[in-house]
C-alpha cells in the first residue's frame, strides 16, 4: 500500500515546485469587457456619469493590455 505512493511521490513533477519560479499571471486573468447596450450607456451619462467612465476606463485598460481587440 506505500509503494503506490512512494512511486507517485518520486515522479519527476512532484518537486518542480520547489526549483521552478511560478509563472506571472497573465495581465488579462480575469479580465473580460464589459458590454452594455445604447439605452444603458445613454442611462449611465444621464443619471451616473462616473459609472460609465469607470466601464469605458475598465474596456481600454483591456485593449491596451492585448485583452481583445
Amino acid at each position: 500500500m506505500l509503494v503506490p505512493g512512494a512511486v507517485g511521490m518520486s515522479g519527476c513533477g512532484s518537486t518542480r515546485w520547489a526549483t521552478e519560479r511560478p509563472q506571472v499571471a497573465s495581465a488579462c486573468a480575469g479580465w473580460n469587457k464589459i458590454r452594455i447596450k445604447p439605452e444603458t450607456a445613454l442611462y449611465l451619462a444621464r443619471n451616473d456619469f462616473a459609472a460609465g467612465i469607470d466601464i469605458d476606463a475598465h474596456n481600454l485598460n483591456g485593449q491596451n493590455n492585448g485583452c481583445w481587440k
